[in-house]
């Protein structure tokens, strides 16, 4: 007999805050600005919104609105208009990937066709950029293989580069936002990884198991020094959400790593996200290690803690965490303690009243990550250093 998902007889309670709600803020405060910073815009939201009635309906209502913005990217293509054609490809690859991440199920057909859809759009986008982000696969371990998008920053020569680990919610479309890219504007190229358990990975059944993210992302790094237009003394790791963790699992064990920048905490113990917060995050998370035995994934999670926190106390390079103080997948408290457990050059900014998504400063934070990342990069943090900021937005 099928096994319903953990805490599934809570779902009512996602889908009346649903209808209590004209957007997603209800469910996860901020992420309405985090999204706009990425390149999804309000008034598609809207109607996407306008046409939820529960948490089942959302696939289908992203994947309506990306249709119509595919039809609008062939219809400039087809009038030659390939700046206009780009951005719609773009909404619409961003729109498919909300689609198809919504239906947490091996081998659905649905999930299927929508990560295919996204994946297309995303390459007519990539077509109309002429060359400005590539994709690419790279072998990790056992004969898998995952894939990679890389942004390559103007200009010629080495230039410093950032590996970036999307979180749970997030596939390697998602960011950053390329007509918005703080990094690629300040010289740095930014290399964005399908890890383990996430999007082309899920596709091909390529799980999450503990500790192969950190060693993809190690792969990641060697096929980035084979470029020649990656400098390999400046090499950082910048991992948002559950993607704060997967970047210092790289950067412990890799010491080619210089830097590594985690965004939406999640660096403590994960009772909290999977036992507290709302069931849907459990239920991705077990799809993304390919597990439907709610105990199994239990003591995979204990264990997998375990690794994050031993890899925090080995990291040695320069480190930084991005925060905010109403989070509640990962609250100060844990915060705290995971910063008294590293041993590296570090520093912490933590935003007053701002939730987990962190969208009510995303546009400031982007920028600023970006200038400390390539100022570290350049010169390094000193020995010792142990900086904890409390921002007032």
């Amino acid at each position: 007999m099928r096994r319903q998902a953990p805490r599934a007889g809570q779902g009512w309670i996602f889908d009346n805050f649903l209808k209590l709600s004209d957007n997603e803020e209800v469910l996860h405060a901020g992420m309405m600005g985090t999204r706009l910073e990425r390149g999804f815009k309000y008034a598609d939201m809207e109607r996407v919104f306008q046409r939820v009635s529960g948490r089942r309906s959302f696939p289908r209502a992203w994947a309506r609105e990306a249709t119509k913005q595919e039809g609008l990217a062939d219809e400039a293509m087809a009038a030659g208009r390939k700046v206009t054609a780009g951005q719609h490809f773009h909404r619409a690859a961003l729109y498919f990937g909300r689609a198809q991440h919504l239906i947490a199920a091996d081998g659905n057909a649905t999930k299927i066709e929508y990560h295919a859809s996204a994946m297309r759009c995303y390459a007519g986008l990539m077509d109309v950029l002429d060359g400005a982000i590539t994709r690419h696969e790279i072998e990790i371990e056992n004969g898998q293989k995952i894939a990679v998008l890389f942004h390559k920053a103007p200009g010629d020569g080495l230039k410093p580069t950032v590996l970036h680990a999307p979180g749970m919610d997030q596939i390697k479309e998602d960011f950053p936002n390329p007509f918005n890219n703080e990094f690629t504007r300040r010289g740095m190229n930014i290399c964005v990884m399908d890890g383990p358990g996430q999007g082309e990975s899920n596709m091909n059944r390529v799980w999450q198991t503990i500790g192969n993210y950190g060693r993809a992302g190690s792969r990641v790094i060697d096929w980035l020094m084979e470029r020649d237009d990656v400098d390999a003394d400046k090499i950082a790791v910048f991992g948002t959400s559950m993607g704060t963790r997967y970047g210092v699992e790289i950067g412990a064990d890799d010491d080619r790593v210089k830097a590594v920048i985690g965004k939406m905490a999640n660096v403590g113990p994960s009772d909290v996200i999977y036992d507290q917060a709302q069931p849907n995050f459990k239920r991705i998370s077990m799809y993304m290690a390919g597990m439907d035995d709610e105990d199994e994934f239990d003591r995979f999670t204990e264990e997998r803690d375990d690794y994050f926190f031993a890899a925090g106390e080995r990291l040695k390079c320069s480190y930084l965490l991005v925060a905010g103080d109403m989070d509640e997948l990962c609250p100060p408290d844990d915060v705290k303690v995971w910063m008294d457990r590293l041993n590296c050059p570090k520093e912490l900014w933590l935003y007053q009243d701002v939730f987990h998504p962190m969208g009510e400063v995303a546009a400031d934070v982007y920028p600023a990550i970006a200038d400390w990342t390539l100022e570290v990069l350049e010169t390094g943090l000193p020995a010792g250093h142990d900086v904890r900021r409390d921002i007032q937005p």
